[in-house]
């Protein structure tokens, strides 16, 4: 079994749902409840990476410009607590993060891979709020955890 396969099986074992299988381009994807969505994909079979789409730019040139700005500064802000990095792909703003596959027993990889996945969703549910895609205030409390998997997620698209 490939790494990448075993990391998909830990989060889909945390979350107590069906093995998943990736799609022909080699991304698992996942759909979560409240407007989250997450793909997992690794593209040398050593690293991981967890990836969400956080904001289309809008098409005026200034609120882009104003989003982009304001994510800046935040980025700059939460790196210190917030190890998933904010990027802009084709006009889009995605979230992102490296999962390091590679060295690690599958047991290892069974407890590791779903806190990344854990931490990562709460930077996305956090991020959607600085993007202005989520209502809600910066300062909640995380609306994720190890023991919220089961009820907070559902597979595919």
């Amino acid at each position: 079994m490939t790494l990448p396969q075993q990391a998909a099986d830990a989060i889909t074992s945390a979350a107590g749902w069906r093995p998943a299988r990736p799609n022909d381009d080699g991304v698992f994807r996942f759909r979560l409840e409240g407007d989250l969505e997450m793909d997992f994909f690794s593209p040398d079979g050593r690293t991981g990476i967890l990836r969400s789409t956080l904001a289309t730019l809008p098409d005026t040139e200034v609120e882009a410009e104003a989003l982009l700005k304001t994510c800046a500064q935040r980025a700059v802000a939460a790196s210190r607590k917030r190890k998933s990095i904010v990027s802009l792909d084709a006009g889009r703003l995605q979230l992102h993060r490296s999962i390091t596959l590679d060295g690690h027993s599958p047991d290892m990889l069974a407890r590791l891979v779903p806190i990344e996945v854990r931490d990562f969703l709460n930077d996305l549910a956090w991020w959607q709020v600085q993007a202005g895609t989520k209502t809600g205030q910066s300062a909640t409390p995380s609306p994720f955890s190890l023991s919220g998997f089961g009820d907070s997620w559902s597979l595919g698209r």
